[in-house]
């Protein structure tokens, strides 16, 4: 189930910065994968060049994907997942998409796709598409077989990987429909398509992951800022100065195409016109964390941003008392719990008050009998984030 937000807020989410560069003992250089890993993905396109198509399959190969700070508009869906488009197999004048979508919590490796059952709603490597997308001929494929190789993961928007032998096999939606995540089937006798070996990058020079305890998330002498809504991918700045909660700061974007962007902000704050007109340090924090770490009489808000809970209501964010599980006076609110225990009201009954239903980012997060339901922010230009995730028992 999903939960759109009761229209646009004011503020300029879209504005927040999105250097694309990496920083290594604060020098910026462009950043190719680590051998390590491109030595695995050797290995597995080496094995692969003496196969041949299954009987009845044709083979078609996949572009370059975008996760989604890349795309335009900016999309971040409730789970990772890479857009693109496979070579043209239906009408040559209209795309064929290309999808996969992992788990949040989706480790570096080796995964095996028939694991899924070629159904969209149980698999957690999806690798999927569309014939002839948004027509009325529009056909969907869905891989039931293959390896998709996890070679490095710097944020879980941002990995390298590789697909191996994946035959992709038409298919059409199945139940649950009404689901945040619907079920495929394949067609009995239907068309088949086979993928020898692809590569993606989503990395992102410059590119970091926020999370509390990730290695990019407290680099000395640089601060790892959010770029999406519950602060799971991020953008490195240097951090030059000694300014800290609240103070004006200065932004100076990155001068040349392999910089990063510089601020007056200490380590560990941003420099940010989110909330304001004029751009103030502010403390990053992991609103998924224990203790998000947030100075007194602040809270860890929207984009992993420690700020005042006055700044944030006047802007369309509500604040509902109740406790994980506890009945909401609201029927819907984007926060509840407290710090480091924080939820959202929904109200699934329709009873005009939401239950406080706790925060995830993995849709592996969820118990048994649960799925993962998510706000819908909407932004600029009719993008949408979706990585603010709860867990509801869906009866499934």
């Amino acid at each position: 189930m999903s939960i759109r937000n009761s229209g646009a807020h004011p503020f300029r989410a879209w504005r927040v910065s999105a250097v694309l560069w990496m920083a290594v003992a604060g020098c910026a250089v462009e950043t190719p994968a680590p051998a390590p890993e491109q030595a695995a993905l050797e290995s597995l396109e080496q094995q692969t060049q003496q196969l041949t198509p299954p009987a009845g399959c044709t083979e078609i190969t996949m572009g370059a994907l975008a996760n989604g700070i890349q795309t335009t508009p900016v999309k971040y869906g409730a789970q990772p997942t890479y857009l693109g488009t496979f070579s043209a197999f239906g009408d040559p004048a209209v795309a064929d998409t290309a999808n996969i979508r992992l788990d949040v919590n989706t480790a570096p490796g080796l995964h095996d796709l028939a694991s899924g059952g070629a159904n969209l709603f149980t698999c957690e490597q999806c690798v999927f598409g569309y014939q002839d997308a948004g027509t009325a001929g529009q056909k969907l494929f869905v891989a039931d077989t293959g390896s998709l190789l996890l070679a490095l993961k710097v944020s879980p928007q941002q990995t390298v990987g590789a697909l191996s032998n994946v035959t992709l096999r038409e298919s059409v939606n199945a139940p649950p429909l009404s689901a945040p995540y619907r079920g495929s089937a394949v067609v009995p006798g239907g068309e088949c398509k086979w993928i020898r070996f692809a590569t993606w990058n989503t990395v992102r020079a410059g590119g970091c992951d926020p999370r509390q305890g990730s290695p990019t998330a407290n680099l000395p002498g640089l601060s790892c800022v959010a770029t999406d809504y519950l602060a799971d991918d991020g953008t490195l700045e240097q951090a030059t100065g000694t300014k800290t909660q609240g103070e004006a700061c200065t932004y100076t974007p990155a001068p040349t195409s392999s910089g990063l962007a510089t601020t007056d902000c200490a380590q560990g704050f941003a420099c940010t016109d989110l909330f304001t007109e004029a751009r103030q340090c502010l403390a990053t924090c992991d609103p998924m964390a224990a203790v998000p770490g947030c100075p007194s009489g602040t809270v860890c808000g929207v984009y992993g941003l420690c700020i005042e809970q006055s700044v944030l209501e006047p802007i369309g964010f509500a604040f509902d008392p109740a406790l994980i599980g506890e009945t909401c006076s609201l029927g819907f609110a984007e926060f509840c719990g407290t710090e480091g225990a924080r939820g959202a009201c929904v109200d699934l009954a329709g009873t005009g008050h939401g239950t406080c239903l706790r925060y995830a980012r993995a849709r592996s997060d969820c118990g048994a009998g649960e799925e993962l339901g998510f706000i819908g922010y909407p932004l600029s230009g009719g993008g949408y984030d979706r990585t603010t995730g709860w867990c509801y028992a869906d009866g499934l």
